[in-house]
């Protein structure tokens, strides 16, 4: 039997059940419409002690807040649904996960700290998608290093063509890879974890069945605690199911299909790989704690200054706003009707001078002029008041420096916990130099780097070894005489390494003066330096092989650097034979 057979085969039946995908139907599991499984929280009161999330702030309305807790290390676990005993490895995990992920897909909807983080991590881990870089083991595979770097420029190929396919790659026929990959980090920005099915299915307009399926994480059922069945010795916490030895075997999801409203799935177990190894399900998040098993937003500390943030600058709008509707008053020794009169408005006009001199007259004559006679503060109109009478603007003290000087601390920190840089979340580099810019940006890239090879990578390389067994074993990649097959050395066959969008340059004649010194001078490399623009050594050498003989061949030299000690006029001139 053939290693394709015997993979539909145990898919058919796996563990004595009928296996997920044919009890989950043809169409299998696919994306769960936003808040269907939205878990229910327990509303939190003003006061109430050990306590974290929405509470009322000191103006009487909601502020975020998170408490410190009151009681033992290693207590209670998440709002709602199971409660994990005292020392539960990553209890606090659990306690926290569906709180901070129901604010952070709020906050994402209305404050623009949280919609700038997320768009500005997801840009800079995935981009336009990572770029295969196959580097197959050919000492294991027994074949020469020239047969090796053939078949690595054809698994590139076939792999570029159907990863920007959606009909190929998508269970939904829709998304491109690097889309899936973007909705895929976003989901552990927003919630900590990333969850996606590996699917085998036939698809119209599709040549091949392996199929990504990306599913909202509400879709792994926490609620499911309990020993497993069987007698494996295993157990399920919060949906994942684990054997004795606590690897894991599978997880608890329900199968929810798109543009189907009235179902109410039941969970099904799905195991996590298939009998010969093949990945199935993708449960990926940031380890933080030994024993962890859900995932928490890596946007959980900033969601407390990005919140105050939004308050202060909702409170110092309001504060400008009134200010303004008062902009201008009269200071005047008359009655106080008579002075607001001055401030109606009317059309100037002709008035005779008051009689008399005493007060009572001069009180009565100002009323009388005032009646007629109005301020009017429309550009270019010069007004004539009483003697004696004053008229003062008076300019918004909101937002003032000490405002400004808070929205930005705000910003700061914020960014700083989240991993970014300010200026970033700002849009803001007027006042940064190109040194504080490279410094500013030099942390926050490691921990891009960080979060980019803990879940970007795994989620492309655990596509792209379904994706090439299939590709190896159906003959859409031809493999050498004398290469063993694809399941005898999967390993060696998928060995691969993935770069994505280069560092952030502030200056780029700076940073490639920088780059060159290093080079020269044996600091780095040139496949370094590419690797850290995202660029591939390999590709960009055959690249540039290909353009200089193209350009030799048309009678056109090939541009050289100009600073080079052994450089000449006639270097850069065409050729003339």
């Amino acid at each position: 039997m053939s290693k394709m057979k015997r993979h539909a085969a145990a898919s058919r039946s796996v563990g004595g059940r009928r296996s997920p995908r044919s009890s989950a139907g043809a169409k299998g599991l696919v994306a769960l419409a936003k808040g269907a499984l939205k878990p229910t929280l327990a509303p939190i009161q003003a006061g109430t002690p050990g306590r974290a999330g929405i509470m009322d702030g000191t103006d009487g309305r909601p502020s975020l807040v998170w408490a410190r807790y009151n009681g033992a290390p290693f207590t209670a676990g998440h709002l709602g649904g199971w409660q994990p005993y005292w020392g539960t490895p990553g209890s606090e995990i659990s306690r926290e996960r569906s709180l901070i992920s129901s604010v952070t897909l709020d906050l994402l909807m209305s404050n623009p700290v949280i919609a700038a983080l997320v768009e500005g991590f997801a840009t800079y881990a995935v981009g336009n998608g990572l770029t295969l870089s196959s580097q197959l083991n050919y000492g294991a595979l027994g074949i020469s290093k020239e047969a090796a770097r053939e078949l690595s420029h054809q698994i590139e190929t076939a792999w570029q063509a159907w990863a920007k396919n959606g009909a190929e790659c998508d269970a939904s026929g829709r998304h491109s890879l690097p889309q899936l990959a973007v909705a895929a980090y976003k989901s552990f920005l927003l919630t900590g974890e990333t969850l996606f099915v590996i699917d085998w299915q036939r698809a119209a307009g599709a040549a091949t069945r392996t199929k990504v399926n990306m599913l909202d994480v509400r879709q792994l059922d926490q609620s499911i605690t309990r020993v497993a069945e069987g007698n494996n010795g295993g157990s399920i916490l919060q949906g994942v199911q684990f054997d004795k030895n606590g690897r894991v075997e599978g997880y608890w999801i329900r199968p929810f299909v798109l543009g189907n409203v009235n179902s109410a799935p039941q969970p099904v177990f799905v195991r996590a790989r298939t009998l010969w190894g093949r990945t199935r399900v993708g449960h990926l998040f940031d380890l933080i704690q030994p024993g962890q098993i859900r995932g928490i937003s890596p946007l959980a500390a900033a969601l407390t200054p990005a919140h105050s943030k939004s308050t202060l600058r909702e409170f110092g709008l309001a504060a400008a706003l009134v200010q303004s509707m008062v902009a201008a008053t009269v200071e005047s020794d008359l009655p106080r009707d008579s002075a607001l009169r001055s401030l109606a408005t009317a059309d100037v006009m002709d008035m005779p001078a008051p009689p008399g001199i005493s007060p009572e007259a001069w009180a009565e004559a100002g009323a009388a002029y005032y009646e007629t006679v109005k301020v009017n503060l429309q550009p270019g109109v010069v007004t004539h008041m009483m003697k004696g009478d004053r008229l003062v603007l008076h300019r918004p003290q909101s937002p003032n420096t000490v405002h400004d000087a808070l929205d930005k601390s705000l910003s700061r920190e914020a960014a700083k916990a989240a991993g970014s840089s300010a200026e970033d979340v700002s849009g803001d580099y007027s006042q940064t130099s190109f040194s504080a810019s490279r410094l500013a940006q030099e942390l926050p890239w490691r921990i891009n780097k960080r979060r980019r090879s803990a879940i970007v990578e795994p989620f492309y390389q655990a596509v792209f070894a379904a994706w090439l067994e299939e590709a190896c074993e159906t003959g859409r990649i031809r493999l050498p005489d004398g290469a063993p097959a694809f399941w005898q050395a999967p390993e060696a066959y998928s060995n691969s390494v993935w770069r994505g969008e280069g560092k952030p340059i502030a200056d780029p004649l700076k940073a490639a003066q920088a780059d060159i010194l290093e080079i020269e001078n044996g600091l780095s490399t040139i496949e370094a330096k590419l690797g850290e623009r995202g660029l591939d050594f390999e590709e960009v050498l055959a690249q540039r092989k290909s353009e200089r003989e193209q350009l030799e061949a048309a009678g056109l030299r090939y541009p050289v650097p100009k600073n080079r000690d052994d450089w000449k006029p006639e270097d850069d001139t065409p050729s003339t034979t």
